[in-house]
């Protein structure tokens, strides 16, 4: 039996259910969250209330009033529940960074429980050894790092790209969706578990027993072990997409996860991404936003080249940038990202492309933009029938150097439609077009020499 999209709409994206597990579920199972103290609400009340499992994957643990309201509430419940078991997986450098960091917040809230509580840290082999110690804190970060963003309770999944830090809790905008479907639920633990093996646990790290292992043997080890997770469920879920009965009407939405690893070579993702936006017919939509542009160049040349639809690019003014007014080189990302933006509409131009290309930045007194995706809107239609959502940047970063995930979620249910197109447009309430803008700006020299030497650690 061919499995594939029924609806017209959909046809052009059929090789996805050969490329990537496919998970299909209701769309009344989806939450679309829109505002970061409701993805801080949704968190506290997923984790207090669940029952068998706690697992989350983040860039770090923040050590403000409302992370340390949200551990206490965890721990609370992991001492009542009797077989709840809680999980963490965070990134090794940010999450030991500083005296007071995530790894002894945790410690010091989980101390009561720690039989069923585990922190794992992900350190990317680029900096196994000495090269851990040789790079000052802050700076050995830019190398690579464990970037998802899953926030799993009993069969609930929030896939997003916000950390868990008080300002992604309050005047970061970000996305986060929510599924509730237990197979869904269970890829994504498993992944996390597939990266935990090859961490640096609590008790361990002062300890050079996790590096132990050559760089090249670690790298082919979890690239292996990643390739097969991802086949393993896109055969089980094929299978069980063939016996589905053609009548399963309540099944209107198709979920895609997508994972891409570039230390370890799996660039699943950034397939899946091409192939989406190459895939589109003339006459369609695509909105795309990233809180930090920095398109590679295969990515620029399918939106240039490849493409037919119609494509608008939102990203962050500088004063929505998170690095602004930071102190040292760090303050100079926003001219970065600038200045990689006015190359990329340079490239616009060059290529004749004024009338199909927009870019907007976003920009709101006190926020901050950290949002990323797509969203596709089909030829003649007012609304969305396909996202992407994750951790991912559509940039060199996330490409080449850290670990993300994502998950590309077509759907024919209206409502699940006008849901996502009212979550893009509520994005788009605070932007505007910037072209001419970027034009304008001058970046420093410094800045200038530092794009043309480092852009991959950006």
């Amino acid at each position: 039996m061919s499995i594939r999209f029924k609806a017209s709409e959909l046809q052009c994206f059929n090789w996805m259910f050969k490329f990537a597990p496919c998970f299909p579920v209701s769309a009344s199972n989806i939450n679309i969250i829109t505002e970061p103290v409701k993805f801080y609400d949704t968190l506290c009340n997923r984790f207090q209330n669940a029952r068998h499992r706690i697992s989350m994957a983040s860039l770090y643990i923040g050590t403000g009033h409302l992370e340390k309201r949200l551990l206490e509430v965890t721990a609370q419940n992991v001492k009542n529940v009797k077989n709840l078991n809680f999980k963490v997986l965070l990134d090794y450098q940010r999450g030991t960074r500083g005296e007071v960091n995530s790894c002894t917040l945790f410690n010091n809230y989980m101390k009561n429980v720690s039989d069923r509580c585990h922190l794992a840290l992900f350190q990317t082999p680029r900096l196994h050894g000495s090269w851990s110690k040789a790079l000052p804190s802050r700076y050995n970060e830019i190398v690579g790092l464990q970037h998802m963003k899953l926030y799993i309770a009993d069969d609930s999944i929030i896939i997003s790209g916000a950390n868990c830090s008080n300002d992604y809790f309050q005047n970061r905008q970000d996305r986060y969706i929510e599924i509730k479907d237990m197979e869904l639920a269970n890829f994504y633990h498993e992944l996390i578990d597939e990266v935990v093996k090859y961490s640096r646990h609590e008790n361990s790290l002062n300890s050079d027993k996790n590096t132990s292992v050559s760089k090249n043997i670690i790298i082919q080890e979890v690239r292996q072990n990643i390739e097969n997770h991802i086949e393993k469920w896109r055969l089980k879920q094929y299978e069980k997409l063939s016996n589905l009965s053609n009548d399963a009407s309540d099944k209107d939405t198709w979920i895609f996860p997508l994972i891409q690893m570039g230390e370890f070579n799996i660039t699943q993702d950034e397939k899946a991404t091409c192939g989406i936006l190459s895939s589109s017919p003339k006459g369609s939509y695509f909105r795309l936003a990233t809180g930090y542009f920095n398109l590679t160049n295969k990515y620029a040349d399918v939106l240039l080249r490849d493409c037919k639809a119609h494509i608008s690019l939102l990203m962050a003014h500088p004063n929505a940038n998170g690095f602004m007014g930071a102190a040292g080189p760090a303050g100079g990302i926003p001219h970065a990202y600038s200045l990689i933006a006015r190359q990329f509409w340079q490239k616009v131009v060059d290529n004749n492309q004024r009338s199909r290309v927009q870019m907007l930045e976003y920009e709101r007194s006190g926020w901050t933009f950290h949002a990323k995706g797509l969203w596709y809107y089909p030829p003649g239609s007012d609304v969305p029938w396909m996202t992407v959502v994750g951790s991912a940047n559509l940039g060199e970063r996330s490409v080449r150097r850290d670990l993300e995930a994502q998950a590309a979620i077509f759907t024919v249910s209206s409502d699940l439609q006008e849901r996502l197109h009212n979550e893009c447009s509520s994005l788009h309430e605070n932007a505007s077009e910037c072209s001419q803008d970027l034009q304008e700006r001058r970046a420093p020299l410094w800045v200038r020499a530092t794009v043309g030497l480092f852009r991959t650690y950006f």
